[in-house]
């Protein structure tokens, strides 16, 4: 591929005379009219590049970015499903700690519960053993008084012995 006009190759241009040719004046202006229009075109083909590399650094700064966030959004979605997974599984062994805490609580509440009926079971049986003895007991002193009012020298006034009580 030939090597493009500059704006100096229009300039420098010259063109052999010849009868009934051009205008060399005409000529001159319109060479340098397009000279003047070469140079614009390669300062604003220039300015065009310079544009488009500096966007061509965007795109490549924005993929760049685009990379980044995927990859941290890649690795914050790892690390909320591991943390979430993480907190379930604690959650369950919350769960399952509380549970066992609680049957235990159930078993002593029991347990409990049970040496406390057996208690007062014994109590009710120690009362009525008592309430018997005590009947007994106060049986034996009615007899006793019975007895000594109706023979009061019998005993001539002596207190009664133990035995004579536990009769």
């Amino acid at each position: 591929m030939p090597d493009l006009l500059t704006a100096r190759d229009v300039e420098s241009k010259r063109f052999s005379k010849a009868m009934r040719g051009y205008s060399a004046t005409e000529v001159d202006q319109f060479l340098d009219q397009v000279a003047e229009d070469i140079q614009k075109y390669c300062v604003q083909y220039a300015d065009l590049e310079r544009y488009a590399a500096r966007l061509e650094d965007k795109i490549r700064e924005f993929e760049s970015l685009k990379e980044t966030l995927s990859g941290t959004l890649l690795m914050a979605q790892k690390t909320a499903d591991a943390k979430e997974e993480a907190a379930n599984r604690q959650s369950e062994a919350i769960i399952l700690e509380a549970k066992s805490k609680a049957e235990q609580i159930i078993q002593e509440a029991e347990a409990s519960k049970e040496r406390e009926r057996k208690e007062i079971n014994h109590i009710r049986q120690l009362k009525q053993e008592f309430k018997a003895d005590f009947c007994a007991l106060l049986s034996r002193f009615s007899s006793l008084i019975e007895r000594d009012e109706e023979d009061p020298d019998e005993n001539d006034g002596a207190e009664p012995t133990e035995d004579d009580v536990l009769k």
